[in-house]
């Protein structure tokens, strides 16, 4: 939380508004859902390939 607090100082001491404050906050959440969102597709696709593995659909041999 002390962070937040020393981040919108320092932001304010170069000039930012409030709003402006306000805007990458939220473009700060906007890419920390983003990240989650890739992260859990990039597990779901590995899991696919593991089941596909597992099943003999899929191998590291070059045909």
């Amino acid at each position: 939380m002390q962070d937040r607090k020393d981040d919108r100082e320092i932001l304010r001491r170069g000039g930012f508004d409030e709003v402006e404050m306000r805007r990458l906050a939220r473009l700060r959440e906007e890419y920390a859902e983003r990240e989650q969102q890739q992260a859990l597709a990039e597990h779901r696709r590995l899991e696919f390939v593991r089941w596909l593995v597992a099943r003999g659909k899929l191998s590291d041999q070059i045909a």
